[in-house]
């Protein structure tokens, strides 16, 4: 982040500077100021109101930029799903071929989030001179940045896991590149972000000083949008195993075992000009793995577990570069459905799956039947079930969270379980992480490990 040392002019420079690998994956050429861009230039010389408005908002439009491809490579690594172009373009690097940075399989879900990170530092090094915000605003603003920033570094590591990723954003653009961080330190800083930012927003009065989407109904206040930050705060800490840290963020959140499971905040989309459309409403390319049918639990009347009938449709089989399938996604069936950021359903499936890394089943076993006989429609499961309870918890996640962000994927990998993903000589790749991208690895000597090809796993073989 920017030093004390500066002034207010100089850190807003200098987070505007940012390195060539962390803002110009996709242009390929140093991002300075923009002098044609009175908006940010007039922020840099004199934070102003209207400004850093701007800015604030355009963080939630900076964290949904790359939603939809994250979805379908994540997806397709866990089997969820494919993207299956007419052309077969789209297959062979997430299911077929070795990955590499070298193009869009290593700049996916990379420079964009950077990007939003670099923008929020340069909301955080304004705030001081914005005239016309009280201090309580100021404090909101603050906590707004923060939990922004956490979510789009929990994007970046939860694609390159060990392979780490940079912290420093805003850095002077002839410097060295920032060090590539571990994943921990990565983590780490996810959580202080979270957490100060749940300071700040403590401190943050009644309303923000900006509008925040209708994604965020329910959640555009200070003091409610701190629940979204805990929630936030609950998955970083499933994803490391931090247990009793994910239960008291949950304690937190808005986690509601009578509240609708759709509950939460969400990335929204419409068709006026300027705007972008739910990059998931593509029945021209996406279709559903399968498996989510032939491998979803029966209800007592022996229909499908509520999930697999709800969130799926039969269509005319489709087939390329030797992958077939007859299903597609129902979730998002028009070009202005909302993609969920975090919701309900998934903040119960966490804490039942922190009780289960702490050893208390009885509890775990309790919020899992809220989910399955909820949402799936399935019998609940005994108290006192004995088999892979942690099998349990998987495939009610899978089911509640498809296409969602890659869920799948990212759990499999979290539990040692990515081999048992079931892959067929057509698809036959899992992928442990996604590659650092070329321009990252480059201007560093030694490179990092995650440049160059990622291959994949030797699976399990299946019957």
């Amino acid at each position: 982040m920017t030093t004390t040392r500066q002034s207010r002019r100089g850190r807003l420079a200098t987070a505007i500077s940012t390195s060539l690998l962390l803002t110009t994956l996709a242009c390929g050429e140093i991002n300075v100021a923009n002098p044609n861009n009175p908006s940010v230039d007039a922020l840099v010389n004199s934070p102003n109101a209207t400004g850093a408005s701007a800015l604030a908002t355009g963080l939630l439009r900076g964290t949904r930029s790359n939603v939809g491809e994250g979805i379908r490579w994540l997806g397709a690594f866990g089997r969820e799903g494919y993207p299956m172009s007419v052309t077969g373009a789209s297959l062979p690097g997430s299911v077929r071929d070795p990955l590499n940075g070298n193009g869009f399989p290593g700049n996916v879900l990379y420079a964009d989030p950077y990007r939003n990170i670099r923008s929020a530092n340069i909301l955080l090094a304004a705030i001081d001179g914005v005239g016309g915000w009280s201090n309580a605003q100021k404090e909101a603003a603050r906590g707004f940045a923060k939990t922004i920033q956490a979510y789009d570094f929990l994007q970046v590591i939860v694609t390159r896991d060990v392979f780490g990723a940079p912290l420093d954003v805003g850095i002077d653009p002839t410097a060295p590149p920032s060090p590539m961080a571990t994943k921990a330190e990565v983590y780490a800083r996810i959580a202080t972000l979270l957490d100060e930012a749940k300071a700040h927003l403590l401190a943050g009065g009644t309303a923000f000083p900006f509008p925040l989407t209708s994604g965020f109904a329910g959640f555009n206040t200070p003091t409610t949008f701190l629940r979204v930050n805990r929630a936030l705060r609950a998955r970083a800490a499933v994803y490391t195993d931090r247990w009793q840290v994910a239960l008291t963020a949950l304690g937190e959140s808005f986690l509601n075992t009578t509240a609708p499971l759709t509950l939460g905040a969400y990335h929204v989309f419409s068709t006026n000009s300027g705007d972008i459309t739910n990059p998931n409403f593509r029945p021209d390319l996406l279709y559903a793995h399968p498996r989510l049918r032939s491998e979803a639990r029966l209800r007592s009347d022996g229909s499908l577990d509520l999930r697999a009938q709800t969130k799926l449709t039969t269509v005319p089989t489709f087939t390329v570069q030797g992958i077939s399938s007859n299903l597609q996604f129902t979730m998002y069936n028009s070009a202005t459905a909302p993609i969920p950021l975090i919701r309900n359903e998934e903040l119960i499936l966490l804490r039942a799956e922190a009780n289960l890394g702490l050893g208390n089943t009885a509890l775990a076993i309790q919020d899992l039947n809220v989910v399955r006989t909820t949402a799936g429609g399935l019998p609940p499961l005994p108290t006192t079930f004995s088999g892979d309870l942690l099998g349990e918890l998987l495939y009610d996640k899978r089911y509640s969270l498809i296409w969602e962000g890659g869920h799948t994927w990212i759990d499999m990998r979290h539990y040692g379980r990515l081999d048992r993903i079931p892959v067929r000589a057509a698809d036959p790749r899992l992928f442990p992480a996604m590659p650092i991208p070329v321009a990252e690895c480059q201007p560093r000597n030694p490179q990092p490990t995650g440049c160059g090809i990622v291959s994949g796993i030797t699976p399990i073989p299946q019957p």
